[in-house]
């Protein structure tokens, strides 16, 4: 079968790789759909986040093709949602709930280590470790398509759940991609007050107004944003801020929206030292917290989301594409700073 390979800085190719062999304890996935993540991109000019040799693809919709006769639970033909992130099971973080934290997860984080045993949902099939904590059953109301968009929600959903918010504070979003659309409508639901996002793509832009934001501002065309800012919040500043851009100059300017006492949510990768200074978080006693991933109850919760229909996901996928398409009509469309793409999801077809 095909496999998309990062082989070395700014090269991704199609690679014929082997059916994967299962044990006792494992399942076999095929892949309906997996999704394209900003991670996926940001990553190939210089394996900033992934190493070459790593078969990529983590966000996976699909069906069990085969399971283990110890895996108990499961059976073939079961539609699933797959959690790339490895969970040992035995470590502190894993014992309290906090898969992110797991001792092993991003040394064996599917589809984005290198190796077989790492590889990822771009792919007509994928051999999953641990499924009895790495599977969530996909309800039959919530489509293969939407399936995709778990995962990267489910890290909107423990951002949220990681702040300080409370109902009625404000909060702003710095980036309108897949995580700030996600954020937006989970702050909406809540309750969040006044919501500001900044962004300079148009069309992420009038989305992140239908996600629910109240006020949208594009940096680039606007003299001092932080000036707006405080404008907008009668002079105080914003009480919790979530940097979902993985821009540098984002995160370092965000500490500027903050009213004194305020919180920072670094949610978006930045894989490159950036300078700071720490006055500005001493001096206003501003909260930094870091996020990574998702805990063991945010698949589920995501997908009750999407059952219900409380999040407009169909406004989410942008493109479905093939797996051969994928270098062509997938990253090199996403590589383009101009284009109006938000999730480009991908079915195998060889």
């Amino acid at each position: 079968m095909k496999a998309v390979l990062l082989k070395s800085p700014g090269i991704v190719v199609l690679d014929e790789i082997p059916v994967p062999v299962i044990s006792e304890d494992e399942v076999l996935v095929e892949v309906k759909y997996c999704g394209i993540c900003g991670s996926d991109v940001h990553t190939i000019p210089d394996c900033g986040l992934y190493q070459p040799g790593t078969y990529m693809g983590h966000e996976i919709a699909g069906v069990l093709a085969k399971v283990g006769r110890h895996v108990k639970g499961w059976q073939e033909g079961d539609r699933v949602v797959v959690n790339p992130l490895y969970i040992c099971g035995e470590c502190y973080g894993c014992h309290h709930g906090r898969w992110s934290q797991c001792e092993q997860g991003t040394e064996h984080f599917l589809g984005c280590c290198p190796g077989l045993e790492h590889a990822g949902g771009f792919a007509r099939y994928v051999r999953l470790v641990a499924p009895e904590r790495r599977l969530t059953r996909l309800p039959d109301e919530v489509s293969f398509a939407s399936g995709t968009l778990v995962e990267p929600l489910a890290v909107s959903l423990h951002a949220l759940r990681m702040s300080a918010l409370k109902p009625g504070d404000s909060a702003m979003v710095l980036g309108a991609g897949m995580i700030g659309l996600g954020l937006i409508t989970f702050l909406k639901h809540a309750g969040a007050g006044l919501i500001v996002v900044s962004e300079t793509m148009p069309g992420r832009m009038k989305l992140a107004m239908k996600f629910g934001a109240d006020s949208v501002i594009n940096p680039r065309e606007c003299p001092d944003i932080k000036v707006r800012v405080r404008e907008l919040t009668e002079g105080k500043g914003i009480d919790v801020v979530y940097d979902c851009s993985g821009v540098a100059q984002a995160f370092r300017s965000a500490p500027g929206f903050l009213r004194k006492g305020g919180q920072l949510l670094l949610v978006g990768q930045i894989t490159r030292e950036v300078p700071v200074l720490p006055t500005d978080f001493t001096l206003n006693e501003i909260q930094l917290q870091g996020i990574c991933c998702y805990y063991a109850d945010e698949f589920p919760m995501v997908l009750q989301f999407l059952k219900k229909r409380l999040t407009p996901v169909e406004k989410l996928i942008t493109s479905e594409i093939k797996l051969s398409e994928i270098v062509e009509k997938g990253f090199n469309v996403l590589f383009n700073p101009g284009s109006n793409q938000l999730k480009i999801i991908v079915a195998p077809d060889v």
